[in-house]
């Protein structure tokens, strides 16, 4: 029940956000917003259960950016129909969103769904060093 209440804020999260870039912003019709979020938080939510606990929030963090772009950019070119402005500027807008997002996510990833008290699984590689 814990990973479909975090699948769900994770869709919300991606739908609110591409919401407000793409369809306020751009008038990106609802349909193709929700087809984008839907693809991004599959996509996504499997990359957070397989990389994120073997690497840290950063990786993780980048690594949704990257999916981000790519499916607003590449997806987009295929769903929107005669866009009037650039893809990759709405693309970009979106994966910084979303991944600034995504970095709380996973640290509720870490203490509500896992149960862990640290924010990352690798706290000796992203914090520095104390000598």
């Amino acid at each position: 029940m814990k990973y479909i209440e975090a699948l769900l804020i994770k869709f919300a999260m991606i739908f609110s956000v591409l919401f407000v870039i793409l369809g306020l912003a751009y008038g990106v019709e609802l349909f193709e917003i929700f087809i984008l979020s839907l693809i991004i938080t599959v996509v996504g939510f499997v990359g957070d259960l397989t990389i994120y606990p073997k690497t840290s929030n950063k990786v993780a963090t980048g690594g949704d950016f990257v999916i981000v772009f790519l499916a607003v950019w590449l997806l987009g070119m295929w769903l929107i129909q005669n866009p009037d402005f650039s893809l990759v500027m709405a693309a970009l807008y979106s994966a910084i969103v979303v991944a600034a997002g995504e970095w709380f996510f996973h640290i509720y990833l870490t203490k509500r769904v896992w149960g862990h008290k640290e924010t990352s699984h690798t706290t000796e590689h992203d914090e520095p060093r104390q000598s």
